[in-house]
């Protein structure tokens, strides 16, 4: 790997709720404008680092560029089973709560249908209410 230059990087607002982080690459990287570029997040010596990979050829002076396996390598085997193993406790954990959230809303089923009384039909009442209409007079006690 070559040192290219240092740049500060900035930030760009495209639209009203969309912020970017935006790099400038030094002006004797001109012949990289336009070029799409895939961006790989990793780590160097300790630091976050990113790998800028283009489908332009390195065929200057004969040379062929080797790739430092540090720096291309995302991830270390080991820190690839300890994400799937991690992904796989949380997996579990949910699990184990969805099906104990489905227990307790069928036991608070099952008591709300034991508690509850048998609806009776409908009763007339023996005596009509005070104030209620018979005929055009209404009845009240006195």
């Amino acid at each position: 790997m070559q040192y290219v230059g240092t740049s500060k990087i900035g930030r760009l607002s495209a639209k009203k709720d969309k912020i970017y982080a935006q790099i400038r690459l030094p002006p004797q990287l001109t012949d990289t404008i336009g070029e799409v570029a895939d961006i790989f997040e990793t780590e160097h010596n300790g630091k976050r680092a990113f790998l800028l990979v283009t489908d332009q050829s390195m065929l200057d002076n004969n040379t062929v560029l080797q790739h430092d396996e540090k720096v291309v390598k995302l991830y270390h085997e080991n820190d690839i089973e300890s994400r799937i193993s991690a992904l796989e406790n949380s997996i579990n954990e949910m699990k184990s709560l969805i099906f104990q959230n489905k227990s307790n809303l069928k036991a608070q089923s099952i008591k709300k249908t034991e508690n509850k009384a048998p609806e009776s039909g409908f009763e007339p009442e023996s005596e009509p209410r005070q104030g209620s209409m018979i005929g055009h007079y209404t009845t009240r006690a006195a």
